[in-house]
């Protein structure tokens, strides 16, 4: 079988083997020799140990600055043999990790690539540019960049609104632990890359409807298919910012009730879910700014969640329909009882006026006793509650009847369309010459003869 050339993929197909059932999945080679397939799992696994190396380090350095602080060297920036071996290896996470981002955005080029994508060959700027991931790589680049540097100490104070002669000082290690923390936006796409792992035919039912599964498509979905892993990444934010926090608060000469993490944590959970008690207050300018993106990812955060839980929560179409069968059963049984107390009242009444005519006594009206005005007061609130819950049967069959009519006049519009289109075109068949109709030939011709005879 020779090879087949795609117009569409922009490359050689190669024949399947004999026996084997072809594959809904594209399966077409590259320049790389490897598919499309093959480089998505490539795409996944690389970025899946990209997130490792980089909250590894992230990890590591959390601990250095820990070290630092609670060894009592933290304002005098100097370094000890462990802490200096943990800047080393937060350094070799991130190196592995630059080289791992090539790797992923790389193999995000090569996947344009065998989808038939026409790119500037290599991994450059302008084939960055031409598959929309170029901004995504700069955010990526710049997000791994800060770490604590071996054999690098500075300081830098920041004047404090209350007490400007004693600014709050920073070490390097403390900025550029906080700057790490921009790592934790890694999470979401990570979760998203893990769910789609493995699953090619969720790409092409999505190319087929012209959806980009994303990120944000991936999030939206969790909601509602797996709400924990939805909460395990806000658990994560929640912590993420205490310590942010903490960071900022610690190195304030008067600080009092933000010095330990625990603190920070209520501050925060008290901030995102927008209570604000006012009995815990952040003291320094940096505190605020945080404090200030806590509090618009709360806003978020609470809406996120609560759209989420209503998800969840709203009953199918099969279940609103048992739903509504159970409601309406029990309109129906309120009406019944209040009907059949309405009747029982009447002719117990109807009975007592009959003795008392026999006893010579004078009868009451049945209109006006009030044990029946009051039944059937009751009987018509119930009535009134059954119409508006069940509705007019012949109101109902009324709006049915009118949808049918509805529905049969868009049927005869759309027949008069086709109608319309197709004299047209008889009219232009009918007025071909002979010698354009097209005449049957060989055997065609004789049984076409024989057929007529």
């Amino acid at each position: 079988m020779a090879d087949v050339y795609t117009p569409l993929l922009g490359s050689e197909a190669k024949p399947q083997p004999k026996g084997r059932r072809a594959s809904l999945v594209c399966t077409v080679e590259n320049e790389t020799g490897l598919t499309q397939h093959e480089w998505r799992i490539r795409k996944t696994n690389y970025f899946i140990a990209l997130c490792s190396s980089a909250l590894l380090g992230l990890l590591i350095a959390v601990v250095v600055n820990e070290t630092l602080w609670y060894s009592a060297v933290g304002f005098e920036t100097m370094d000890t043999g462990i802490t200096t071996v943990m800047k080393i290896l937060v350094f070799i996470s991130t190196t592995s990790s630059f080289v791992l981002l090539f790797l992923y955005y790389d193999a995000l080029i090569n996947i344009q690539r065998s989808q038939g994508v026409e790119l500037t060959a290599g991994f450059n700027f302008f084939s960055l540019y031409e598959t929309r991931h170029l901004w995504m790589f700069i955010w990526d680049f710049f997000i791994l960049l800060p770490q604590p540097f071996p054999l690098l100490h500075f300081t830098i104070g920041i004047p404090d609104l209350e007490h400007l002669n004693e600014p709050t000082v920073y070490t390097s290690d403390n900025m550029f632990v906080a700057l790490m923390f921009l790592r934790v936006t890694l999470l979401p796409r990570l979760v998203a890359e893990i769910a789609l792992k493995g699953r090619d035919m969720a790409h092409v039912m999505a190319r087929m409807g012209n959806i980009q599964l994303d990120t944000w498509f991936v999030i939206r979905s969790l909601f509602i298919a797996n709400f924990s892993a939805i909460l395990w990444l806000i658990g994560t934010l929640v912590f993420s910012m205490s310590y942010l926090i903490l960071l900022a608060e610690r190195p304030y000469p008067h600080v009092d009730q933000l010095s330990n993490f625990d603190s920070c944590l209520w501050l925060t959970i008290i901030t995102m879910t927008t209570v604000g008690y006012g009995d815990v207050v952040v003291q320094t300018r940096m505190g605020r700014v945080i404090s200030t993106i806590v509090a618009c990812l709360g806003v978020v955060t609470v809406s996120l969640i609560i759209n989420g839980v209503v998800a969840r929560m709203k009953m199918d179409p099969r279940e609103q329909r048992i739903v509504d069968w159970i409601d309406r059963s029990e309109v129906r049984t309120q009406l019944r009882s209040a009907a059949s107390r309405t009747i029982q009242t009447v002719f117990r009444t109807y009975r007592m006026n009959k003795q008392m005519l026999l006893s010579g006594s004078k009868p009451k009206r049945l209109r006006v006793h009030p044990r029946i005005r009051a039944e059937l007061t009751s009987f018509r609130w119930a009535k009134r509650e059954a119409t508006a819950e069940i509705g007019d049967p012949m109101i109902n069959m009324m709006q049915q009847v009118q949808f049918l009519a509805e529905r049969l006049q868009r049927m005869e519009t759309m027949m008069e369309e086709v109608h319309a289109n197709l004299i047209p075109q008889r009219r232009t068949s009918a007025a071909r010459p002979p010698s354009a109709q097209r005449v049957p030939s060989g055997g065609a011709a004789a049984q076409t003869e024989a057929r007529g005879r």
